[in-house]
């Protein structure tokens, strides 16, 4: 009751802290994808994470509340240290600015989305639900480094760009079946490989990681219907 009462505020008061005209330059920045493994459904893609200069415009409009830390000249570099409450926020924010329908992709749509630059992970060592936490142990990597500019990773043949970078993307994907939404303790980061992140993380270093290897930095990508 209370985590659902949280997500609700959370909304409530980012979507109220604005009012405007439509930007288009949100979808304007998307790239259309096929989705091989849905039915050859097109999903909208942002061509880059969202980044800090988008977040510091959310932030100074009042909607989103936490702003991370960085150089303030680092404003095409991605948006990270950001957990999922942040993400609603900048989500209610953004639908309300472009006239709606922004998102984050779910785990499947991410891994069809990046299946050009992502290798598929490996067959688990165990099928033992109760060894998932180790089920890759020693298998899994987490490019390390600081935060590069967007653009500075690989792009996939739809133009997509760095879904192979040390920054993860959150999905809206929860990590057990029947507790998306207000209620899940734990979302998928994905990237190298699949990450459950509990949703008050800001900094993986710091832990919070669910199952598989703490990712190096945590940010993430739009998407929308077409």
């Amino acid at each position: 009751m209370f985590r659902s009462m949280m997500f609700a505020l959370v909304v409530a008061t980012a979507a109220a802290s604005w009012s405007g005209g439509h930007d288009t330059s949100f979808r304007e920045a998307m790239l259309p994808v096929r989705l091989q493994d849905d039915g050859q459904r097109v999903l909208l893609v942002s061509r880059y994470e969202v980044s800090i200069a988008s977040w510091q415009q959310c932030h100074a409009q009042g909607a989103c509340s936490h702003m991370p830390r960085g150089p303030d000249n680092a404003v095409q570099m991605p948006v990270t240290d950001i957990n999922w409450f942040d993400i609603q926020e900048y989500l209610a924010w953004a639908n309300a600015k472009s006239g709606g329908g922004l998102r984050l992709p779910t785990v499947k749509e991410w891994q069809d989305i990046s299946r050009s630059v992502i290798q598929p992970p490996p067959p688990p060592e165990f099928t033992d639900p109760r060894l998932e936490w180790a089920a890759n142990y020693g298998r899994e990597k987490s490019p390390s480094g600081p935060v590069r500019k967007s653009g500075s990773h690989s792009r996939s043949p739809d133009g997509i760009s760095d879904l192979d970078g040390n920054v993860w993307e959150w999905t809206s994907s929860c990590f057990r079946k029947g507790f998306d939404g207000a209620d899940c303790p734990a979302y998928i980061a994905a990237g190298e490989h699949l990450a459950a992140m509990s949703v008050f993380v800001r900094d993986p270093a710091l832990g919070g990681c669910a199952i598989g290897v703490p990712p190096a930095h945590i940010g993430f990508r739009l998407v929308a219907d077409k």
